[in-house]
Formats: C-alpha cells, structure tokens, sequence
C-alpha cells in the first residue's frame, strides 16, 4: 500500500486491532506498530489528519487532544457483552456443526480488539456431542429462506439416528412441502411447512434435513385465518397439531419452571393449598411430552382426552411392574 490514502486504513486496522478505553495508543505505538505491521513511516500530522478523516467517516476515534493520553476506538458495533451473547448463542445452537461453530467464532472475534478477544478464550461448548454432523445445514437455511420469500414448493430426504450414531434416510420417499417459516426453539432450527391438503403445519429439524431442493411449484396455502406466529408460539417442544385450551393444577415449587416454558401470556390463579392452577394454550402432543416430565408436580385436568392418555400410559409404565 504504497498511496498515502492507505494510511487511513492501516491506521483504522491498528486502533481496531489493539486499542480501547483500557489500552490506549501513544503517537509512539502508533508509529511503531505502523511501520512493525505496514512498513509504514508517518508522522504526527498525519496520524492526526487520519484521525480526523475516521471521525467524519464515523467512526468514534478518542485522540490526544481530547484524552490527554493517546488515541484509541471509544465505540464498536457490538459492545462485549453482546458480543459474547452473540458468541454463547453459536455454542449453544446445536444446529451449527462443531467447526462451523469454531469458525464462527473467529469471525466474531475480529470484531473485537486482541486485549478482549482473549476473554472469549474461557467459552466451552458444554455438549459438543450435541452439535450436528450435517454439514448441509447452513446451505438448508439460505435456501428456505430463498423459498419462504419465493413462495416456493422444497423437496428434500429426512433423515435420522440409526445405532451407528449417524444420520440415515428414514423411509424411501422425498419430501415435498410448502416452506412458511423457521423457528429457533432450544438450539435447534425448525421448518415450519404445509403438506398439500393438510388443514395445519408440521415441523422439520433442519439439520435431519439432506439433498434439498428448490422446485417451481407454488406453495400451498393456509387458511386465511390461520395465525402462524401464534401457532409456533404455542407449538410445545416444536410438536405439531392444533393449539388447544390447557388446564392443570401444579405444586408451587414448579411455578418457576412453567413460566419459563410458557411465558408469561398464561392465566395462573393461586389456589388455598400448595398449588396453582395454570390455564394455557398448546398443542396436546406437546403438552403430553411436557405433562410427563412433571408426573408427581403437575396434573392435566383439561381436555379430558389428554388426561386419559397420560392416565393410560402411566398404567402402561414399566415402572408399575
């Protein structure tokens, strides 16, 4: 980089790289590091037009005059704690396969400066045997969000675990359904599409998801009055079916736990003794899966039919033997 313009950039890349309020630039770093790094020889006046260029480019650069002890970048993009959320979120998402996480992770950390990148270092994926081994995931999101906003039919094979620890197709035929949206539910994604002639959605674990394609065919469309956002909102561990009117009685010592899975657009009425009574609404295959976690705390009262079916597998349980 031989133009003088380029001073500009090598002297943006070395405050982004190496300082911040807590590792503040003196002129004699700057041009130590500007002729260490670009073989670059500058002097005082120009550090202080560059300055004053990023400035009126935007960029929020701290200077002597204003300090009184050098120069550094006073504000980024992402402050650290949003960084490190946006960080924690990639670990956690069991979506992104392990070095797709790894990888991620490096590009976010150049959006900090190597004092605080460091910090990130303490970051562990807790269960890296959790993330996925399809590495079609990422290719899957872009292009069903190409289809979403197309309105277009995808094809694609389903797959799933076999004893091997690896993902199979499971049964012999292709998919072919009308993509609406993606939900991130337990670091997970989520296809939420229509098969032809269903009356509601069905869901999809994206990352169980291979070969997919885009077709020309038009989706099929829901109802007019179907609400998605409400459905996915209601939509329990991501089962599908119809949101339906739940009521059940828990022991307080879970009131906690219910809030935290339902939210808090729930009615809940305290009742006389240890307990309370949650009115809510979700799909039943959901609410099955949820209900039988919480056995001894909580007790379906409400649709009969839900009831009865987790009164008959308890009656079933291995356990009762």
């Amino acid at each position: 980089m031989s133009s003088p313009k380029a001073n500009i950039i090598c002297l943006l890349k070395i405050l982004w790289d190496y300082s911040d309020g807590d590792n503040i630039l003196s002129m004699k770093d700057i041009k130590s590091k500007m002729i260490q790094l670009y073989g670059r020889d500058i002097d005082r006046r120009t550090v202080s037009d560059c300055c004053d260029a990023l400035n009126l480019a935007g960029f929020d650069v701290s200077v002597f005059k204003e300090n009184k002890e050098g120069y550094y970048l006073r504000s980024r993009l992402f402050d650290t704690s949003e960084l490190r959320l946006l960080m924690d979120s990639v670990y956690s998402n069991n979506t992104i396969p392990a070095k797709a996480s790894a990888d991620l992770i490096k590009k976010l950390q150049k959006l900090t400066n190597v004092h605080k990148s460091k910090s990130y270092t303490a970051l562990t994926v807790c269960r890296d045997n959790m993330k996925t081994p399809n590495k079609e995931t990422f290719y899957n999101i872009s292009l069903l969000d190409e289809a979403i906003i197309k309105k277009k039919k995808v094809s694609f094979i389903y797959t799933e675990y076999g004893f091997d620890k690896k993902l199979h197709q499971k049964g012999d035929r292709r998919h072919i359904v009308s993509p609406y949206s993606m939900a991130v539910y337990d670091g997970n994604y989520y296809l939420i599409c229509v098969w032809d002639g269903a009356e509601e959605p069905c869901h999809y674990h994206i990352s169980k998801i291979k070969d997919l394609h885009l077709t020309d065919e038009d989706i099929y469309p829901l109802p007019k009055d179907f609400k998605l956002d409400r459905y996915i909102q209601n939509s329990v561990y991501m089962y599908g079916g119809k949101p339906e009117q739940i009521k059940m009685r828990c022991h307080k010592y879970i009131l906690d736990a219910v809030i935290m899975r339902f939210g808090t657009d729930i009615h809940i009425s305290n009742n006389d003794d240890d307990t309370f009574t949650a009115i809510l609404y979700a799909s039943q295959k959901g609410m099955y899966i949820w209900a039988l976690q919480f056995l001894d705390t909580c007790e379906i009262l409400e649709p009969k039919s839900l009831r009865d079916e987790i009164i008959k597998v308890i009656k079933k349980s291995p356990y009762n033997n």
